[in-house]
């Protein structure tokens, strides 16, 4: 199974993107589909949800980095492989399934996507809480950093401004 390739540019053409990878999905599994072919399909699907969404993420970053930014391309490209990284680790929640053998193939394959989903979503919030943490932590440095040219400036000020003064009483 192949799926046309697409970089979804905006929310509403990633929102159609993944649809239509569904749609497919659906349409090349038919009526009756074998547990090993519904399952291919499906991990080839996934894999080309977490492709897709990826690449949105990248290029919106491209695209909305202002112009002032673009000297920290060598920060932003570590991080975006970092993000890619963590977005398109595999999934272990399908391999540890308790399988119902009265369940049809089409209700495992529902909840399997829907675990597939979740799994997405909760590696999204990781990804939120790990560039937070980044970013709180080169913040942090930076704003020590400038802290204490502040202070080295203010002393140097003070220092200054006692020598002026002493020279003008002489």
């Amino acid at each position: 199974m192949s799926f046309t390739r697409g970089v979804p540019h905006d929310a509403d053409s990633l929102r159609a993107q993944m649809h239509r990878r569904v749609d497919y999905f659906c349409n090349m599994m038919g009526n009756q589909p074998e547990e090993a072919q519904m399952e291919a399909a499906q991990g080839e699907m996934e894999e080309a949800l977490s492709e897709d969404i990826v690449e949105y993420l990248e290029d919106h970053i491209q695209e909305n980095l202002p112009e002032s930014q673009q000297e920290s391309r060598a920060l932003l490209l570590e991080a975006r492989q970092e993000v890619r990284r963590r977005i398109q680790r595999p999934s272990v929640s399908a391999s540890l399934e308790v399988q119902n053998p009265e369940e049809s193939i089409w209700a495992r394959a529902w909840r399997r996507f829907l675990g597939f989903l979740q799994s997405l979503q909760q590696r999204c919030w990781d990804v939120l809480t790990w560039l937070r943490e980044k970013a709180a932590a080169i913040l942090e440095a930076i704003c020590r950093a400038v802290e204490a040219v502040w202070g080295l400036l203010s002393g140097i000020s003070f220092s200054v401004g006692q020598l002026v003064g002493n020279l003008i009483q002489v």
